[in-house]
């Protein structure tokens, strides 16, 4: 069993990725994936490009070495009161947009009733798709709320397979409750790869397997299709070309 799109990866504009849009769309098509996004990290990352970046995606191909390619972000949760690190009229240009904190400039020492409200404004906002590895445990949540949240506005939860190999060490019991509820709601989520290296891209092998052993069914595993995927994206790549011409002229 494996995943047909990866929703999650970065390339060398992340700055602390490696590999370029033609080497990760070249590994996802090796690897039997359709479709992948690149979300590179937004302009608060310390080394994100700059949101111009995200507005010339408009030059990106539909489809790149065989594989639909979909212009996306990572942007940083970056204020209490759910604030990004876009502005809104590009995050409604894009493709997917997963929201995520992250240490270097996400609020740092909320009480877990802060960072629960947080994402709550977060998930209001209309154009974030997935809300990224909130199993992170330097960022306390009430997972009930926040994952119930999501599912009454569409939002998707990640499962994050870096959380379990290299990164966000000591997420694990996090990352077991995240699935406990997503079982128990019956709801759909993504298993994504969040690679910052070609090697990596559509590598949840790991995630996939624990999330089934939970109990989580194949078919609220999203991306287990890629054409179940674009629907629940609302994939429109010409639209989102003509916005973004529109927007800036570089």
């Amino acid at each position: 069993m494996k995943i047909r799109a990866d929703l999650h990866t970065h390339s060398v504009a992340s700055g602390h990725a490696y590999s370029t849009i033609d080497e990760l769309t070249k590994a996802a098509r090796r690897r039997g994936l359709k479709m992948l996004a690149v979300t590179d990290h937004a302009p608060g990352m310390p080394d994100g490009p700059h949101e111009y970046y995200f507005y010339n995606t408009r030059v990106w191909p539909e489809y790149l070495n065989g594989v639909r390619l979909l212009k996306g972000a990572e942007v940083d949760i970056i204020a209490p009161n759910g604030g990004l690190d876009l502005p809104t009229a590009l995050l409604a240009s894009l493709d997917v947009v997963i929201a995520s904190a992250h240490a270097a400039v996400s609020p740092e020492n909320l009480s877990i009733e802060k960072n629960t409200a947080m994402y709550l404004k977060v998930i209001q906002n209309p154009h974030v798709d997935i809300l990224g590895h909130i199993e992170n445990p330097l960022l306390k949540l009430n997972y009930p709320v926040v994952i119930k949240a999501a599912q009454a506005r569409g939002k998707l939860v990640e499962i994050n397979n870096a959380s379990f190999t290299v990164a966000r060490h000591g997420s694990y019991s996090n990352c077991l409750e995240i699935m406990r509820i997503l079982r128990e709601e019956n709801m759909p989520c993504v298993i994504n790869s969040d690679a910052h290296i070609a090697g990596l891209v559509g590598e949840v092998g790991k995630a996939l397997q624990i999330a089934l052993e939970q109990g989580i069914k194949k078919e609220n595993i999203l991306n287990l299709d890629a054409g179940r995927t674009a629907k629940h994206l609302k994939i429109n790549t010409q639209k989102t070309a003509d916005k973004l011409h529109r927007m800036v002229p570089l």
